[in-house]
């Protein structure tokens, strides 16, 4: 049996003197796709950053397909096969798209071709020429995604990636990464969208102020008391989104700033 693409044992971690996860553990098989849910502040942003090595736990380890990585660096979780895309339009606005697939691909895959982030978002194909600060906030966060084609991770670990979004281009994202989990690479989403997660999902796990309420598969979980969660208390995760954000007034404008939600 393989290891775990991710495995999460035991996380303490928190800024300066304030700790925001106790003792959680995390594990994301080969394959699977893993809802991570919670309220505003529960700490999901932050075990994110702790997988990812830009954040390093006060107790606990991080294992990337079976190698300890608690101390390694973010470069070299990501050439084992870890793959971040954090909150918000993480491309180079003042660069054209084909620039910005350029910068993207990692070493370890500079022959590859941008064929397969064209095939999931073909805009980005028209639109190879476009200097990304030019395009719609939904453009931006399809150029942003396209580095879980381009460096062909084992995991990718998704930050509220729909954030913002008008529905209608969230419906091609998640249909994107469906895709990309139909090809073998697992997924963990911290999402606003719970019931796309929780559809999309193998395993769930529930954090409520910062530690482990729930693990299990999506239709062992209480979806009222999931949402009756959303609206509830922060435990004062610096780094989470804002509760309570409507989905249904999420919107799509061009070069709409991060958060921000306009009519699209």
């Amino acid at each position: 049996m393989s290891a775990p693409v991710l495995e999460l044992s035991g996380i303490t971690a928190g800024y300066g003197a304030a700790p925001v996860l106790r003792d959680v553990d995390l594990t994301v098989e080969a394959g699977s796709i893993v809802a991570l849910l919670g309220p505003n502040g529960a700490g999901k942003t932050t075990l994110l950053r702790v997988a990812s090595g830009q954040l390093r736990p006060s107790a606990g380890e991080v294992r990337v397909g079976g190698a300890a990585m608690t101390t390694a660096a973010p470069h070299r979780r990501a050439r084992a096969g870890l793959c971040l895309v954090p909150e918000g339009r993480g491309v180079f606005r003042e660069l054209t798209v084909r620039e910005n697939l350029r910068l993207m691909t990692p070493p370890w895959e500079r022959a590859a071709e941008p064929r397969r982030v064209f095939d999931a978002f073909p805009i980005l194909e028209e639109r190879a020429g476009q200097v990304a600060g030019t395009m719609s906030g939904g453009q931006q966060q399809m150029l942003a995604l396209a580095r879980c084609w381009l460096a062909r991770p084992a995991v990718v670990l998704l930050d509220e990636v729909s954030m913002g979004l008008a529905p209608r281009i969230v419906d091609e994202i998640f249909a994107a990464l469906t895709g990309l989990a139909a090809e073998g690479t697992s997924l963990v989403l911290v999402e606003q969208y719970v019931d796309r997660a929780l559809a999309m999902a193998d395993r769930v796990h529930l954090l409520t102020r910062g530690t482990t309420t729930f693990t299990g598969a999506p239709g062992e979980l209480d979806r009222d008391d999931v949402l009756r969660r959303y609206l509830g208390g922060s435990d004062g995760d610096p780094d989470a989104s804002g509760a309570g954000r409507s989905a249904s007034a999420a919107g799509d404008g061009p070069g709409t700033p991060e958060g921000e939600a306009t009519d699209g």
